[in-house]
């Protein structure tokens, strides 16, 4: 019966712990971003990734979230046949809405502002994904986070092939930067700049012998061999690296 008890026990910890991950695991159900109305009258350049002949605004946005689009073109009654086009494009204007090409019969929808000040770092596109800063401040973890924060984003979220891949086209191989993944609190797990464990994704990157450490913060790396993967690498926090903040739309 002693035994029984204790057995029962292990199992209600072992339902609320599976419990509590799940809750948080969840938060990759959150609603995505609406797409805002940032110009009318006028057309981005961006690359067109797919298009679509549709009826309403609703059904162009639904086309461009199954797109994983960070912005559209929205054309009104082409030729007057009463029906409309869904440009949804690879990544939006961020540097210069006078990039936009003025066009009577279209509206620019977008996730992002037209502009995003680059004073602090390089302003990357990564498609599927989002929008990124590559700064070249040397910072520890925790001040890198801060830093984030204040352009109203985080340490960059790289938990997918398309994130992590995409990020290490835009960084050198001689210098890793921090992304958001640590282990460096008392919970001891690794969890990405939302508090998302890394248990609710598939995914991994770590490099050869990675994690190093049971604790640390992460690094993105890039081999030198043209032909090789990107991969995370485990660092001591205190550590001062260039990083990549992910900015929220």
């Amino acid at each position: 019966m002693k035994y029984f008890i204790i057995f029962f026990c292990l199992s209600i910890i072992h339902l609320l712990l599976d419990s509590s991950v799940c809750d948080r695991c969840a938060i990759n159900l959150r609603k995505l971003p609406s797409y805002k109305l940032s110009r009318s009258g006028a057309r981005s350049n961006q690359v067109v990734v797919s298009r679509k002949v549709i009826r309403n605004l609703d059904e162009c946005e639904r086309f461009a979230i199954s797109k994983k689009a960070l912005a559209f073109n929205f054309g009104l009654n082409i030729n007057l046949n009463e029906r409309n086009i869904c440009q949804v494009l690879q990544c939006p204007e961020i540097r210069n809405s006078s990039l936009l090409t003025k066009d009577k019969n279209y509206r620019y929808y977008s996730m992002y502002p037209n502009y995003i000040p680059s004073e602090e770092g390089t302003v990357v596109c990564v498609p599927k994904a989002g929008i990124f800063i590559l700064s070249s401040n040397n910072l520890n973890y925790t001040q890198a986070e801060t830093f984030c924060r204040k352009l109203n984003g985080s340490l960059a979220h790289v938990i997918s092939e398309e994130r992590t891949n995409g990020l290490a086209k835009f960084t050198s191989h001689k210098i890793p930067r921090y992304i958001g993944l640590s282990n460096n609190d008392d919970e001891r797990i690794w969890k990405n700049a939302f508090g998302e464990p890394l248990s609710c994704f598939e995914y991994r990157a770590w490099g050869i012998g990675e994690p190093s450490n049971s604790r640390g913060c992460v690094a993105i790396v890039t081999p030198s061999n043209a032909h090789g993967v990107p991969f995370w690498k485990v660092v001591p926090c205190y550590v001062a690296l260039p990083f990549i903040c992910e900015i929220s739309p």
